[in-house]
């Protein structure tokens, strides 16, 4: 390891190993193809080892080309964090926080802090992304987000998360279904169809797989949908059971048709929203005040108080 590289030689090596071609590579970047393997044959000497071998036109990376690829987004996203921070150190509390959500927060909480950020924090920016738990996590880990509301699960071992609210996931029939007519219990619950939430989605999950442990068929989906804000409308309209937060029945006229909740204690399932960030990487000091926010009045923030 007698010769040196420079940050701007990982960045052309990062960029010819994700495209696996020097030529496409090159194109991106505006620079010319001798640019690029000068910049990898610099990266080899300081390293002594081969970081790519002949794949017919294209190249492949080797074990070591691998290993550096893998480490290269965590040296440069440090060096962009660092950047980052020596340029925000007299900024104070101020710029853009991109904030991802899954479907649920975001109806309950995005609009109380709009409210907040614009009142007390006008200098706060907030850019937002609404998804799934694995497209913002991916996002997450990329840095293109810098926070994200999820809800507890296998959460990745480089995140760092803090639960700040927590709720009852129930089965909810109308008050009018079949299903209280009769004695209720798990293994009555197969007669009836149902409208749930993806296979993708945990709480789906959770649901099929207590179904199989005690040894049931997992529920009749007739309906599937990802706009999980419109099964309680389905509910009310149809005869279908779904497997809801216990949210929705607060406030609900009981002298009509209603949501109601089907007692089995099996199916209760209790789940937290979780404030998430990255484990290494710097958090601005806007990002770290919405943190903040949720940490301390998230309760008040969900249940509207």
């Amino acid at each position: 390891m007698n010769d040196q590289f420079e940050l701007r030689d990982l960045i052309y090596f990062q960029r010819v190993a994700t495209l696996g071609h020097v030529g496409k590579a090159a194109e991106q970047l505006h620079k010319t193809q001798p640019a690029l393997t000068g910049a990898i044959r610099r990266i080899e000497r300081a390293l002594d080892t081969r970081l790519f071998e002949k794949d017919g036109r294209n190249i492949q990376l080797t074990t070591a080309g691998e290993l550096l690829l893998q480490r290269s987004h965590t040296i440069l996203g440090t060096v962009h964090d660092v950047a980052l921070e020596i340029k925000e150190l007299e900024s104070g509390v101020k710029g853009q926080v991109k904030l991802g959500l899954v479907p649920t927060a975001a109806h309950h909480i995005l609009l109380p802090i709009v409210n907040i950020l614009t009142q007390d924090f006008p200098s706060i920016k907030l850019k937002t992304t609404i998804g799934q738990t694995d497209l913002l996590y991916d996002k997450l880990k990329e840095r293109e987000l810098d926070l994200v509301i999820g809800l507890n699960g296998d959460l990745d071992p480089d995140f760092k998360w803090v639960p700040f609210y927590q709720d009852t996931m129930v089965v909810v029939a109308n008050s009018s279904h079949d299903v209280f007519k009769g004695k209720i219990n798990l293994s009555h619950l197969v007669n009836f169809k149902w409208v749930l939430a993806p296979t993708s989605v945990m709480s789906r999950q959770w649901l099929d797989r207590t179904f199989e442990m005690h040894g049931l068929t997992k529920p009749d989906v007739q309906i599937e949908t990802n706009l999980l804000l419109m099964i309680p409308s389905v509910i009310m309209k149809t005869e279908l059971l779904s497997f809801i937060s216990r949210r929705n029945l607060e406030g609900v006229d009981t002298s009509k048709k209603h949501l109601k909740e089907v007692p089995i204690p099996e199916l209760c399932m209790e789940r937290h929203y979780n404030v998430i960030s990255r484990k290494e990487g710097y958090l601005s000091p806007a990002a770290t005040c919405l943190r903040d926010i949720f940490i301390q009045q998230g309760r008040r923030i969900f249940d509207g108080s």
